[in-house]
């Protein structure tokens, strides 16, 4: 871990009570945050840093009946640790036998999904449809609480419609913090939003001086100055990066760079981490034919393998000025095995540098 002296500049962080000195965090992302991402972003982490990374939201409805060993989105790394499944769920039938079937994989605690705005989440009173209701979703706190002796977390949107309604947010964030919740994050987008348009962290800094658990901020954040920032400006808990890590798998090296942390990932020893649009460009490529190895290394089925791939540079790739192209080559390659030499030989054809922000769709 950072040093105390590098915890200087996030020593209000609440994080600290439980037991997390480096208060970063790497978003649940549906069809991206599986176990080769996961992966991806330890292997770019600093040797003496742990990151919580979180699993893509899984049901609850189907965890009990699903092999830990064979299920895609269930399964774990080699001794991997600081992972935090993301559930979904609003029955206690359901809640508890998932949650005992997932603790014996160790993880470091588990999160709610109460911010996913998609239509097939809410049709079950899941996701957003949570925020609703502050006593109903209280309870599903304490069901889950009561299910686990680890860390509760719960995720949830800046707003539970088209307009933000602050004295709404706080009530409900405090009806979480009354009924266990050792940490909340807030996607700073209202419900409508999505993942689109600015994401207003004041509402997060607003909310976090009026609770006394942590709060984490999530949505927008694509730089290591914006992540430091909503720490050492606004005085935020954490910062939860979600798709410029997609982009970005070796941001939290740079986070920890600026903190002044000297010890870099165990593969790049006596290096630095890219930092000019040239140096992330060809880091992107690497990651790539990374990404792919890991995935090998612990899924045999090709399918699912270029499956997640293409999503994963659809959403990455937009940071890049020959997004579209790669995208297009991921698409048109049939085999990992073609796709990789596909890759190889574009990274040796051209330079293709990173850009520093993108308009968030």
């Amino acid at each position: 871990m950072i040093s105390d002296q590098k915890n200087k500049y996030f020593n209000h962080s609440r994080m600290l009570k439980l037991g997390i000195d480096f208060p970063f965090l790497i978003a649940p992302m549906v069809g991206l945050s599986h176990l080769a991402f996961r992966e991806l972003i330890h292997f770019y982490t600093p040797k003496n840093i742990n990151v919580l990374r979180f699993t893509e939201m899984l049901s609850t409805r189907r965890i009990p009946n699903e092999k830990l060993d064979s299920t895609n989105e269930l399964r774990t790394g080699r001794n991997e640790s600081y992972y935090i499944p993301q559930i979904l769920g609003n029955e206690e039938k359901f809640i508890k036998p998932s949650i005992e079937k997932l603790s014996l994989k160790n993880p470091w605690g588990f999160d709610i999904n109460m911010g996913c705005p998609v239509s097939h989440t809410l049709k079950h009173n899941w996701g957003v449809r949570l925020m609703g209701d502050k006593k109903y979703a209280s309870d599903i706190v304490k069901i889950v609480k009561n299910s686990t002796d680890k860390p509760v977390s719960v995720k949830l949107r800046g707003g539970v419609s088209d307009e933000e309604n602050f004295d709404y947010l706080l009530d409900f964030t405090t009806e979480l913090q009354n009924a266990g919740a050792d940490f909340i994050t807030i996607h700073a987008r209202t419900r409508a939003q999505k993942h689109s348009g600015s994401a207003n962290w004041d509402l997060v800094a607003k909310v976090r001086n009026n609770l006394n658990i942590p709060v984490v901020a999530n949505g927008d954040i694509q730089t290591a100055e914006d992540a430091l920032y909503l720490l050492n400006s606004l005085k935020i808990d954490g910062a939860m990066i979600a798709r410029a890590a997609v982009a970005r798998p070796w941001i939290i090296w740079q986070i920890a760079e600026m903190l002044g942390n000297e010890n870099p990932p165990d593969a790049f020893i006596g290096q630095l981490s890219p930092k000019t649009p040239t140096e992330e460009g060809k880091e992107y490529i690497n990651a790539c034919l990374l990404l792919l190895k890991i995935f090998q290394e612990y899924f045999d089925d090709e399918e699912y393998i270029l499956e997640k791939f293409r999503f994963f540079v659809a959403t990455g790739a937009r940071w890049f000025q020959f997004g579209h192209h790669f995208w297009r080559l991921s698409m048109r390659s049939k085999s990992v095995e073609e796709l990789a030499r596909q890759i190889h030989e574009f990274s040796q054809n051209s330079e293709n540098p990173m850009s520093y922000r993108i308009k968030m769709l």
